[in-house]
């Protein structure tokens, strides 16, 4: 039996039609890029909707009440955090928190850390502590601007 020459590429033709779809893409099932989704409400209409929902939301979990609504911020110096975070070490507590406990509350270890760094945190050292950092940080900024 003789195969004919034309066979190769009735079978490259046919291989093609069948795998054409596959590496065009298939479209209708898997497409890698989302179809955009078209809105039936307007804009103004879910910003609207959202006010209303947000003003009879429950408060469940604050006591008191809605503090989403009430922004407040605490403003902290420079000094003030680098004195804070040099009493945190000081204490021992950066080490009790950052151990391979954690933070445990229940280790005595933990409770002593934490109450020197509460004792050194309201000591007059604290604030002179912050004055001093202060000083020094205001000459910095002042020969740094020259």
């Amino acid at each position: 039996m003789k195969r004919s020459s034309r066979t190769p590429l009735v079978l490259a033709v046919l291989l093609t039609a069948i795998a054409g779809p596959a590496l065009a893409g298939n479209y209708a099932e898997g497409d890698p890029r989302p179809a955009p989704l078209t809105a039936s409400t307007s804009r103004d209409a879910v910003v609207a909707d959202t006010q209303r929902w947000l003003q009879s939301s429950p408060a469940q979990g604050y006591p008191e009440g809605n503090p989403r609504s009430i922004v407040s911020v605490a403003q902290n110096s420079r000094a003030l955090v680098q004195a804070d975070t040099m009493i945190w070490m000081q204490s021992g507590l950066a080490a009790a928190q950052n151990g391979e406990a954690g933070a445990d509350v229940s280790r005595p270890a933990y409770r002593q850390a934490a109450a020197e760094y509460a004792r050194l945190r309201s000591s007059s050292e604290f604030g002179a502590l912050v004055e001093s950092i202060a000083r020094k940080g205001s000459a910095f900024t002042a020969t740094a601007g020259r």
